[in-house]
C-alpha cells in the first residue's frame, strides 16, 4: 500500500505543476510605448547584472514573468531595437511575493538626454501577501541594537519570548518550523531548532506567524527560513572580535567572541573565465563564556555555609589554573561554541546553477545549577555537534512558452549529544573498593549477599577522591539546607544520535498571467539514537543476581591449606579482598561440627564480574533505535488579478513509523516492539486559502483560513518502557503510542497593510486560532490485575488563541528609520505541557504558562552616511561630515506583560491554575556604531552595545506563595516555638537568593571589526 502511495505522490510531481521552496521570489509586468500605450512584444527584460542569467523575453501583448529570482534589491533593464534602453533601481525582490513591474519605453526616434533611468522607490506595501510576518534583512539584523538571531526574531509582531523559549500568535515553543535554505532544521525528536546560524552567515530570515501557503507545514504556529549568503564575483570579508569585560566593575559574562567572513571568486588566479560563474561564501565564529553565574563557579562552602560545614572543605575554583594574555583567558571555559559554514555556487549556464552547502556547530559546557552551587565539580557537563551538507540543482526553462523553474534538492543533518558528570566517564563510576567489595558467603557457589553501591571511596579512579568534602551535622541541616550536598555527582547521562536525510523536488510553473502553480514532494528518513541512564548509583538487586548467575560468569577457585592452625587462629587470619594488593578474599567453612578440612576451596568471582554486575544493574536507561519516514506532497495555485490575489491550496502530509523498533533496557538488553499494521502509517490533509484586495494604491486587506498539521513529537511514539514494565515497576510507568493523532491547528486571520505616508506603512492583523489533538497521558488498567496500571500518551489537550498585531515601520529619511510592534494576546488551554496525570482531561481552560497579555517593542537607528553632516535640531549649528559622518546609533525598546504562575497557600495547596501574574518586564539597549573608511570597500568598524540600558531586574520567576523572586515565605521556625535559629536562616535565606529568578544587570560590549 505504501509503495503505491509513494509512487502515485512521485508521477504527480511530473505530470501536475510544482512547488516552490520558499528561498526565492518572483518578477513580472509590461513593457509598453511611452507614447501611445501600445505594448512591445519581444522586448528583452533583465536582472543586472546581465551574467545572472535572470531575464525573460515579453510576450506578444508586452508582458513578461521572471521566476526563481534571489530576494534582494535590484537594477532591472528593458531594450528592444527600435527603443532606447530604460533602466530602473531600486527594485527589490521579497521571498515568496511578486513584484509588479512595468516599462515604458521611449522610441529611437525621440532624442532623449543621457541615460533612461527610472528612480524607483521601494514599496511599502505588497499587494499580493496573503500571509502576515516579515522578512528581515541582514542590514537590518546589522544594526539593530541586539546580537542574537533568537532576540531579534522575538521583537516581531506576534512574536513572545519567555524563559529562552519563541512562542508565535499563543503556540508552544516545539511549535515553530525552523529550515535553512528550504531544508528542515527542526529537532523531530523534542521540538525546536536544532542547527544555530551565525548573523554573518545569513542574507535573510523570512518570519511567518499566519497565513501559511501549503508549501509550508509541519508547523501550528511559525515558519523561521533563513536563506544564507552567497559569494560573489568581488572578494570580501571581514574579521571581527568582540569582549563584554572590557570595561572594569561592570555586569559581564567573561564572553569574548572572534568572527571571520571570506567570500568571492573560486580559482580566479587560475582560471579568470570563472570569476563569475563559481563562488563562494564562508564564515566561522568561536564564542568563549563563563556566563552570567560565572562568580558562582567559584565558590567557599566553608565561608557560605560557616554554620554547618567543617573545615575539610574545599574551595572549587575552576579558574585557579587558568593562563590568560592581556586579561584574555586562554583555553576552554564554561561554555565553549564554535560555528563553521561554506557554501559554493557555480553557475553551469545562465538559465542553471549548482549550489553546496556544508555547515555545523559545536557546544562543550559546563552547566550550572544554583541549587548544584556547591557540588558543580561533577555536575552536568556536555557537548553537542551539529552537521549539515546540502546541495541543490536549479534549472530554470520555459514549457509552452511559459516560464518553470525546477529546484532538486538533498540534504544531511546530523545531531550529537553527549552529557554527565563533570569528569566521570560511565565506564569508570563505579570502581571496587575494600569498602564495598562483595563476594560469595559459606564457600556456595554463586551466592551473593547483594549490594547497595559501589563507589570510588578510596579515590582509586584518580590520585583524589571523588567525594572529598564533608558535611557536619548538627541534625538541623536536612530541614534547611536547599543545596546539594558537596561532592555529589549528577545522576544523568546522554548518549544521543539523531539524523535527518531529506530529499525534496520543487518545481514552479506559470501556467498564464494569472496561474502561477507550485507542486513538489519531500522525503525525510530519520534515524533516532537515544541512550539515557539515570540515577545510577541505585543499584537493582534482581538485575544483580541475574548477572552473576548467568552461565558465562564463572567463579575463581582459591586453594587454602590451614597445615596446623587451630579454629580460632584461622578465624583471626580471615581478611577481606585488598583491591590495592591485588590480594583474594579469605574464607573457611567447616565440613563438620568436629573439625575443619585441611584443603578446600573457596569459591568467589572474578573482580571484572563484580564490576560487570553493578553496571548491568545500576540506574534506569531510557534508550531506542528508530528509523521513521516523514513525507509531504503540495500542490497550489496562486491566481492573480489586478484587484485581488488567491493564494489557494492542498497540503498532504505523512508519516511511516516502519515496522518494529529496537528498545535498549536496563543493563543493555536489547529488544524489539512491533507496530500493528494501522499503527505505522498515518496520513494528514490540509487546506490553505488566502485572499488579498488592493482597496487603494496605498492599502491592502488580506484574508487567511488556515488548517495546519503537525506531526507528534518523535519522544511520545518510541518509548523505553511497555506495559510490561508496569508489572514489576515501583514508579510510573508511562508507554509510548504510535496510533497519535496530528497536532491540528485551525486559525482565521484578517489584515490592513496601509501606506500613511512616503515613508511610514502600518500593518495590523486579527487572528484566532483552536489547537487540537495536543499529546497528553491518562491511565489504563491492567485487564489482568487491578493493582497493576500505566499511563499512555494520547491526543486529548487542546487550545485557543486570539489577539492582535501591530506593526509600524518607518524608512530611512531625515536620518531616521525603525520599526514599533505591538501585540494583544490571549493563549489559553488545557494544559502548557505534556504532563503525567491520573485524572481525565481538565475540561476547564486557564491561561498558559507563556500567556502574555500585552507586548510592545520598538527599534529606532539614528546614521549618517559617508560625506553627510548633521544638523543639530533647532539651532543653527551643523556638525560638519568628517566627525560624524559613518556614524550610527540604535535604540531598543521593549515593555511586557508578565506571564501568569500558579499560586499556592501557605500549607503549599496549589490555587488556581495561572491564576497570578508575574510583574511586568522592561529592557532597554543602545548601540553606537562608528566605520572609518580607508577606501570605498575597506573600512574599519567599532562599536559600543549597552544591554539593559536602564539596569532593570526583570523578574524571570517567582515562589508561588509570596510572587517574590526572593523570598519564599517558608516559616523556618524551631518546631512549638516560634524561635529561628541564626545559622538556619542564614543559610535558607542564602538559598532562596537564586540568580536564575531575575535578569542581569547592565552589561557592555564592545566590538571591533576590519571589513574588506
Amino acid at each position: 500500500m505504501l509503495k503505491r502511495i509513494l509512487f502515485l505522490l512521485l508521477v504527480a510531481i511530473f505530470i501536475s505543476t510544482s512547488l516552490f521552496a520558499g528561498t526565492t521570489g518572483k518578477l513580472a509586468g509590461k513593457v509598453t510605448d511611452e507614447k501611445t500605450g501600445e505594448p512591445i512584444p519581444f522586448a528583452n527584460v533583465i536582472v543586472l547584472p546581465e551574467t545572472s542569467g535572470l531575464g525573460a523575453q515579453a510576450k506578444a501583448n508586452g508582458t513578461y514573468i521572471i521566476l526563481n529570482i534571489p530576494p534582494g534589491v535590484y537594477e532591472v533593464v528593458a531594450f528592444r531595437q527600435g527603443y532606447h534602453r530604460q533602466t530602473q533601481n531600486n527594485v527589490e525582490i521579497s521571498l515568496d511575493l511578486t513584484k509588479v513591474l512595468n516599462f515604458k519605453l521611449t522610441s529611437s526616434a525621440y532624442q532623449i538626454e543621457g541615460m533612461d533611468v527610472v528612480e524607483n522607490t521601494i514599496e511599502m506595501v505588497s499587494a499580493n501577501k496573503t500571509n502576515s510576518g516579515r522578512t528581515i534583512s541582514a542590514a537590518e539584523m546589522e544594526d539593530v541594537a541586539i546580537d542574537d538571531l533568537a532576540d531579534i526574531i522575538a521583537i516581531q509582531a506576534g512574536v513572545s519570548q519567555t524563559n529562552g523559549e519563541l512562542h508565535v500568535r499563543g503556540g508552544r515553543s516545539n511549535e515553530i518550523a525552523y529550515t535553512v535554505d528550504g531544508l528542515s532544521v527542526s529537532d523531530p525528536v523534542d521540538g525546536g531548532a536544532a542547527l544555530a546560524l551565525d548573523m554573518d552567515a545569513v542574507q535573510f530570515t523570512d518570519v511567518k506567524t499566519g497565513g501559511f501557503t501549503a508549501e509550508y507545514g509541519n508547523a501550528q504556529s511559525g515558519i523561521v527560513n533563513m536563506v544564507t549568503k552567497s559569494g560573489t564575483s568581488e572578494y570580501s570579508g571581514k574579521i571581527e572580535s568582540i569582549s563584554d569585560h572590557l570595561i572594569p566593575d561592570t555586569y559581564h559574562s567573561n564572553c569574548d567572541q572572534v568572527k571571520f567572513v571570506l567570500g568571492g571568486p573560486v580559482l580566479t588566479p587560475m582560471v579568470s573565465s570563472l570569476r563569475e560563474k563559481f563562488t563562494f561564501f564562508a564564515n566561522g565564529t568561536t564564542n568563549w563564556r563563563d556566563s552570567r553565574y560565572w562568580k558562582h563557579y567559584k565558590n567557599d562552602p566553608v565561608e557560605d555555609l560557616k554554620y554547618l560545614t567543617s573545615e575539610n572543605f574545599e574551595t572549587n575554583d575552576p579558574y585557579r589554573n587558568r593562563d590568560d594574555f592581556a586579561g584574555f583567558d586562554l583555553g576552554d571555559r564554561n561554555f565553549n561554541d564554535y560555528t563553521a559554514n561554506v557554501k559554493l555556487k557555480y553557475i553551469l549556464s545562465p538559465t542553471t546553477n549548482f549550489t553546496f552547502s556544508a555547515r555545523g556547530s559545536k557546544s562543550k559546557y559546563k552547566s550550572f545549577s544554583y541549587i548544584w552551587k556547591y557540588a558543580l565539580e561533577h555536575f552536568s557537563a556536555g557537548e553537542t555537534m551539529q552537521n549539515q551538507y546540502a546541495a541543490e540543482f536549479n534549472k530554470t526553462f520555459n514549457i509552452a512558452g511559459q516560464p518553470a523553474n525546477l529546484k532538486l534538492k538533498g540534504g544531511y543533518y546530523k545531531k550529537d549529544i553527549t552529557r554527565g558528570p563533570d569528569g566521570i566517564d560511565y565506564e569508570d563510576f563505579f570502581v571496587l573498593n575494600e569498602a564495598n567489595f562483595d563476594s560469595l558467603d559459606s564457600n556456595e557457589l554463586y551466592q551473593c549477599t547483594g549490594i547497595d553501591y559501589l563507589t570510588d571511596a578510596q579515590g582509586l579512579i584518580g590520585e583524589e577522591s571523588i567525594y572529598p568534602w564533608s558535611i557536619t551535622s548538627d541534625g538541623m541541616e536536612k530541614f534547611v539546607i536547599p543545596f546539594v550536598r558537596p561532592g555529589s555527582i549528577s545522576g544523568f547521562f546522554q548518549d544521543d544520535e539523531n539524523s535527518i536525510l531529506t530529499l525534496r523536488t520543487d518545481f514552479e510553473y506559470q501556467l498564464n498571467e494569472i496561474h502561477g502553480m507550485k507542486t513538489g514532494l519531500e522525503i525525510i528518513k530519520h534515524e533516532i539514537k537515544k541512550n539515557q541512564i539515570v540515577s545510577p548509583w541505585i543499584i537493582d538487586q534482581y538485575r544483580y543476581d541475574d548477572y552473576l548467575n548467568r552461565d558465562d560468569v564463572i567463579p575463581t577457585y582459591w586453594f587454602y591449606d590451614f597445615g596446623t592452625l587451630t579454629e580460632d587462629e584461622i578465624a583471626d587470619s580471615v581478611a577481606y579482598y585488598n583491591l590495592i594488593e591485588k590480594s583474594p578474599t579469605v574464607y573457611y567453612s567447616s565440613v563438620d561440627p568436629g573439625g575443619l578440612e585441611e584443603y578446600f576451596t573457596v569459591n568467589t568471582y572474578r573482580l571484572e564480574d563484580y564490576y560487570a554486575a553493578t553496571k548491568a544493574a545500576s540506574g534506569f536507561t531510557d534508550g531506542y533505535e528508530a528509523h521513521p519516514y516523514q513525507g509531504a506532497y503540495y500542490l497550489q495555485d496562486k491566481m492573480e488579478w489586478e484587484g485581488m490575489i488567491v493564494n489557494a491550496g492542498l497540503r498532504f502530509d505523512f508519516w511511516y513509523l516502519g515496522e518494529k523498533y529496537k528498545i535498549i533496557s536496563d543493563g543493555g538488553i536489547t529488544t524489539w516492539e512491533d507496530f500493528g499494521k494501522d499503527e505505522r502509517f498515518k496520513m494528514m490533509i490540509s487546506p490553505r486559502l488566502g485572499v488579498s484586495h488592493p482597496i487603494s494604491e496605498s492599502a491592502v486587506m488580506h484574508f487567511a483560513y488556515n488548517y495546519q498539521n503537525q506531526l507528534p513529537q518523535m519522544q511520545y511514539i518510541f518509548t523505553t518502557q511497555t506495559w510490561e514494565d508496569a508489572i514489576t515497576s515501583n514508579t510510573p510507568v508511562v508507554v509510548g503510542k504510535p496510533d497519535l493523532e496530528p497536532q491540528i491547528t485551525v486559525t482565521y486571520e484578517v489584515g490592513l497593510q496601509k501606506q500613511l505616508s512616503e515613508d511610514y506603512v502600518m500593518d495590523i492583523q486579527a487572528y484566532y486560532k483552536n489547537y487540537y489533538n495536543y499529546v497528553s497521558t491518562r491511565e489504563v488498567q491492567s485487564p489482568d490485575d487491578s493493582n497493576v496500571s500505566w499511563f499512555e500518551y494520547y491526543s486529548g489537550d487542546y487550545g485557543s488563541a486570539r489577539g492582535i498585531d501591530i506593526n509600524l515601520e518607518k524608512r530611512l529619511s531625515s536620518y531616521i528609520m525603525g520599526s514599533a510592534a505591538y501585540s494583544l494576546a490571549w493563549a489559553q488551554g488545557n494544559n502548557s505541557d505534556t504532563v503525567v496525570q491520573s485524572e481525565t482531561t481538565n475540561l476547564r481552560e486557564f491561561p498558559l504558562d507563556w500567556d502574555m497579555r500585552h507586548n510592545f517593542s520598538l527599534n529606532l537607528t539614528f546614521t549618517v552616511g559617508s560625506d553627510e553632516s548633521f544638523p543639530v535640531p533647532f539651532t543653527d549649528f551643523e556638525i560638519p561630515s568628517y566627525i560624524i559622518e559613518d556614524f550610527t546609533t540604535s535604540f531598543f525598546y521593549n515593555i511586557a506583560s508578565g506571564t501568569p504562575y500558579t499560586p499556592t497557600t501557605e500549607a503549599g495547596r496549589l490555587l488556581d491554575t495561572n491564576s497570578a501574574l508575574q510583574p511586568f518586564t522592561e529592557n532597554a539597549n543602545l548601540k553606537f556604531t562608528k566605520k572609518l573608511y580607508v577606501s570605498d570597500k575597506i573600512y574599519f568598524k567599532t562599536y559600543l552595545n549597552i544591554e539593559n540600558l536602564f539596569n532593570k531586574r526583570n523578574v524571570y520567576g517567582v515562589y508561588p506563595y509570596t510572587g517574590s523572586p526572593y523570598y519564599d515565605g517558608a516559616d523556618i521556625s524551631e518546631p512549638n516555638s516560634s524561635y529561628t535559629a541564626e545559622e538556619v536562616q542564614y543559610v535558607h535565606d542564602l538559598g532562596t537568593r537564586n540568580p536564575a529568578l531575575v535578569s542581569q544587570g547592565r552589561t557592555y560590549t564592545i566590538g571591533f571589526a576590519f571589513n574588506f
